[in-house]
């Protein structure tokens, strides 16, 4: 357990006048640049002397370093190594900017584990079949649907049609579009 020392009834006076690391803030350190070992325990003694119990360790974009290589790696046990000589916390922001689990692109490279989204259109677009679409990152329909607005503009009725049938209201398309490849 992280706070061992929240276990008692009253709060103790002497912790609270001077916490220990799990008890201060933990900042997201920004890692934006060529990563240098003397700098990054040079920046840690500046966290504790400014108070800080610890650190995140959060790659971001400018990050000249190359995230999960070797070098990175060596710098992460250096960064934990000196956080515990300095009886402070480390933590590893483990995404590499956004969005979540992309892991630098590493991840994001097979377009079968890209984000997706569900779009409507009333413009229909090309379509592949599913097992395509998803392998290769191209749209695929998921549903066509008759929709039925009242005249102030709100859901009057919809439903689910074939791709070949006229629409009573208007024609809406529902499909899968896979996100493009990015610098994220």
């Amino acid at each position: 357990m992280l706070y061992k020392k929240n276990n008692t009834p009253k709060l103790d006076m002497d912790l609270f006048k001077n916490p220990t690391s799990e008890y201060r803030g933990t900042p997201f350190w920004a890692w934006n640049c060529k990563l240098n070992k003397d700098i990054l325990t040079r920046q840690i003694e500046y966290l504790k002397e400014m108070g800080f119990g610890g650190f995140h360790m959060h790659s971001r974009a400018g990050m000249a370093t190359e995230y999960l290589s070797d070098e990175f790696m060596e710098l992460i046990k250096t960064c934990c190594d000196k956080a515990e000589a300095e009886e402070m916390l480390a933590w590893l922001y483990d995404e590499d900017r956004w969005p979540s689990g992309a892991a630098g692109g590493i991840v994001t490279k097979d377009k079968r584990y890209r984000q997706r989204m569900l779009v409507w259109s009333q413009t229909p677009t090309e379509f592949v079949d599913k097992a395509t679409g998803y392998n290769e990152g191209k749209p695929y329909l998921v549903g066509t649907f008759d929709v039925e607005l009242n005249e102030d503009g709100t859901l009057k009725s919809y439903k689910m049609i074939e791709e070949s049938v006229s629409a009573k209201g208007s024609k809406w398309y529902a499909y899968v579009k896979t996100a493009e490849e990015s610098g994220w």
